[in-house]
């Protein structure tokens, strides 16, 4: 994830479409590290000085973070109507921008957002194992047994699906999965015994929530994702 290329940079980070960052590269337009470069596809890190025209262009992000609430759709458009994606702050309401992966309605916390194609995939092809932090609300008093029983894997309808507590504080359950079927960590909790009652996401592949109120945003650096 530490490469870019230039015209996907020059695109992002200009506003200009296809058409013009072509031509700009064709024209000579371009210099990194005050070098002319006309190969759109050249990799750069993000250490890299680009201009164009003269004018210094700041490696644009790739990433972005949501404090999506509660009663919030991770999709765009909804056939009934209900709120989703398209409300979310800044410009990750609208394309290039779409979610990674996805939060259910009724669980709320950080949803990565991405404007590259390639960057959504590294993060969610299921053999990267990226890890994703919860803490949810459980019916019940869950004791330390649940711990045993949710490393050796609980049976759902896809399958046994297992997970790491980290925490037990009465009905609260921290706990961190490394897989993203639907609606699993709620699934999985209840097959053990305890009921979801709010579920909330922590963190997302080395990424953390931490202070962003809900509603909130802001952008992620490359360095913040793990692995």
């Amino acid at each position: 994830m530490e490469l870019r290329r230039l015209d996907a940079w020059l695109g992002d980070a200009s506003g200009q479409g296809s058409r013009a960052v072509k031509a700009a590269l064709r024209a000579g337009e371009v210099a990194v590290n005050d070098v002319v470069v006309r190969d759109g596809a050249r990799q750069l890190p993000a250490t890299a000085s680009v201009t164009l025209r003269g004018e210094v262009l700041a490696c644009p992000p790739r990433l972005a973070m949501w404090h999506k609430p509660v009663g919030t759709l991770s999709t765009h458009r909804d056939p009934w109507g209900r709120a989703g994606v398209e409300t979310a702050p800044g410009p990750l309401g609208s394309a290039p921008w779409h979610p990674v992966g996805r939060l259910d309605q009724d669980t709320s916390g950080l949803l990565l957002f991405s404007r590259d194609g390639g960057v959504t995939q590294h993060l969610l092809h299921p053999r990267r194992a990226w890890p994703r932090t919860y803490v949810a609300e459980v019916e019940g008093a869950p004791d330390a047994s649940l711990r045993a029983r949710l490393a050796e894997g609980v049976e759902t309808a896809d399958g046994p699906v297992c997970a790491e507590v980290i925490g037990l504080d009465g009905a609260r359950v921290t706990l961190t999965v490394t897989e993203g079927r639907y609606r699993m960590v709620r699934r999985m909790l209840a097959n053990a015994g305890h009921p979801v009652l709010a579920l909330h996401r922590l963190a997302y592949a080395g990424v953390q929530l931490g202070d962003l109120a809900p509603g909130a945003w802001r952008w992620v650096d490359d360095a913040e994702v793990g692995g």
